[in-house]
């Protein structure tokens, strides 16, 4: 796909000679509200756990463990600063915040995929579908916000400390 190619490319270019990489991977709707998981992907090794609790703390999960709100994740995101920089050490974070209950979320997804497959929906349903999918993923209010940023902050910062003392 185009993201993948770009985002290959630029850690070609800007991290090739990289020794350790701080990779945060941002979603929403998994989770309680506003509560953001902070989620290890990566390999699954006692040495990369180990620095991904140095890094972040000891409310990191890892689905691998069965301790997480997300399922087990593989694929070209999660591989990508592992591919395209082998001699770095990365430590990958996923960051899901909360927004509905998960059957809520579900059930919004499942009409998503109902409206892909009736075309002839009225368009005053597929408005409110597409809606209420959005309201899904981002909760439009300060409040919500305002836990995002600041838990995200604390991320970001937790992670240039990383580095930094890596």
């Amino acid at each position: 796909s185009w993201s993948n190619r770009t985002i290959r490319s630029i850690l070609r270019k800007y991290a090739a000679s990289a020794t350790h990489i701080g990779w945060i991977d941002v979603h929403t709707g998994l989770g309680p509200y506003g509560h953001g998981e902070k989620i290890y992907p990566g390999r699954n090794t006692p040495e990369d756990l180990a620095m991904a609790h140095a890094w972040w703390g000891a409310d990191v999960f890892a689905p691998f463990a069965g301790d997480s709100a997300s399922a087990d994740v593989s694929g070209p995101v999660i591989s990508t600063a592992y591919d395209e920089c082998p001699n770095a050490r990365v430590a990958p974070m996923g960051l899901e915040f909360g927004t509905l209950p998960d059957n809520e979320v579900l059930t919004r997804l499942r009409a998503d995929t109902w409206l892909r497959r009736h075309p002839e929906a009225s368009d005053a349903q597929k408005r409110e579908i597409r809606r209420q999918l959005r309201d899904a993923f981002y909760c439009d209010n300060d409040e919500w916000k305002g836990m995002v940023l600041g838990q995200t902050r604390v991320v970001l910062l937790q992670t240039l400390q990383g580095l930094r003392k890596a």
